[in-house]
């Protein structure tokens, strides 16, 4: 019998990232306390986090493959989270215009009993946003997003240039999660 892939995430982007790549998935996620580890590196943070968030869905399916990943910004060495309020989508729009920030991406994949973690990281590089923020907001596309934009949206025009992998941006490195995949 083979093993079901379950996601244990209910970001749209995730789901969308998977299906482009024509895997066979199911969504389950787990509704947990996402507060990071502080005392931890940035990476280990979020692969912590990634493995809390998969841990439960894992105990359901035992003997399945298990996704779990939580994706940030970082800049100043701070994470940057979703907005709560536009005001506040605002404020980290403008520390953003003109910077480099990192978004990490961490995952955690069980395989049955054993668990692979990684971190990625790719860099962003905005370019001068600040006449374009107004408008950004009243489209409301911040709502929900870590940084308070989506690259694939229409916040691409504030990217100058990336280094690394777009899909983590958007919220998973496919491409290393289908090598994890593949090797299993």
């Amino acid at each position: 019998m083979s093993k079901k892939i379950i996601l244990a995430s209910t970001s749209p982007r995730r789901k969308e990232l998977l299906e482009r790549e024509g895997i066979d998935f199911i969504v389950d996620a787990s509704f947990i306390d996402e507060t990071l580890n502080e005392s931890l590196p940035i990476e280990e943070r979020l692969c912590d986090l990634a493995r809390r968030k998969a841990f439960p869905i894992h105990q359901k399916y035992p003997n399945d493959i298990v996704i779990g990943a939580d994706t940030v910004v970082y800049f100043e060495n701070e994470v940057i989270g979703k907005a709560q309020d536009e005001q506040m989508a605002r404020h980290i729009l403008e520390r953003l215009s003109n910077q480099k920030h990192a978004v990490y991406t961490g995952v955690a994949i069980y395989f049955g009993q054993d668990v692979f973690m990684f971190c990625e990281k790719t860099e962003v590089y905005f370019r001068d946003i600040h006449s374009l923020i107004p408008d950004y907001l009243a489209s409301k596309e911040w709502v929900g997003k870590a940084g308070a934009y989506g690259i694939q949206g229409k916040a691409n025009c504030f990217v100058d240039h990336i280094v690394g992998d777009l899909d983590n941006v958007i919220g998973l490195p496919v491409k290393k999660v289908m090598e994890c995949l593949q090797q299993k």
